[in-house]
């Protein structure tokens, strides 16, 4: 597949959070850059070339520069990354891929450093040496394709659904006992409590930079009881969902993409 050959010059630009409003659509323009987009909540959906695309959370897409985009479809509410930089682009054993999946929480902490170093006067060459670990963590999940691997990713693009074992069970044509154990001797963790740690995450980033309420961060982030969410951020970090806000909060977020 065409993507980004790493093993040419890649050249950084600029990157940051981005926040969609309600209805929001993707902007109409002709980028003369490329631009890697991480979306980690909602659905962002936009054109590129006439083609319709949709990312969900765990997903990426590298926009070619010089390349048509719109925004004919609302989208759902994204929040992504995004990264301008210039790149080479070829079909070969050293690309990475235009589109693919990644890991969340391994690559959360390198996107919330990127954004950071982005906007708190970080130098040029930290936020390229950022840029570049998000890049080979790309690659290097690209060679991930175990069948727990492919559930995660499934409960990662799922996340604000009510997900079961009976729905695991069809998607993959696996016994729910068979889903569990193969799933625990990867991650060492259940489907499920895996999926519960992917919306604690989204939750923390939420309660970071938006002034959402806690509780309805609780219902955005898929879960259904607000005791259960704020029982579990407790468990996972030592303070409430208040607290957090209150340490951890970030720069605000631009409204250009």
């Amino acid at each position: 597949m065409l993507g980004i050959d790493l093993n040419e010059s890649i050249v950084y630009k600029h990157s940051s959070f981005r926040f969609f409003d309600a209805h929001e659509h993707h902007v109409s323009r002709i980028c003369e850059d490329d631009v890697l987009l991480l979306v980690f909540q909602g659905v962002l959906r936009f054109s590129e070339d006439g083609r319709q695309y949709e990312l969900h959370p765990g997903e990426y897409y590298i926009q070619r520069r010089n390349t048509p985009q719109g925004g004919e479809v609302e989208s759902d509410s994204p929040q992504y990354l995004y990264v301008h930089f210039l790149g080479k682009w070829a079909d070969c054993g050293t690309a990475l891929s235009s589109r693919g999946n990644f890991d969340y929480i391994k690559i959360k902490p390198m996107m919330e450093k990127l954004n950071r170093l982005s906007h708190q006067g970080g130098t040029l060459i930290e936020r390229m040496t950022c840029f570049y670990e998000i890049l080979c963590h790309l690659y290097e999940n690209e060679a991930i394709i175990t069948l727990p691997g492919q559930i995660a990713g499934y409960i990662s693009r799922n996340l604000t659904r009510h997900l079961t074992l009976e729905m695991l069970s069809k998607e993959f044509g696996l016994s729910k006992n068979h889903i569990i154990n193969i799933f625990k001797e990867e991650f060492h963790i259940t489907p499920f409590a895996y999926m519960n740690q992917l919306r604690i995450k989204q939750a923390e980033q939420l309660l970071e930079i938006t002034s959402q309420s806690a509780e309805s961060i609780c219902y955005e982030c898929g879960f259904n009881n607000y005791t259960h969410f704020y029982k579990l951020f407790l468990r996972a970090n030592g303070v409430s969902p208040t607290a957090w806000r209150k340490n951890k909060r970030v720069s605000p977020v631009p409204r250009n993409p």
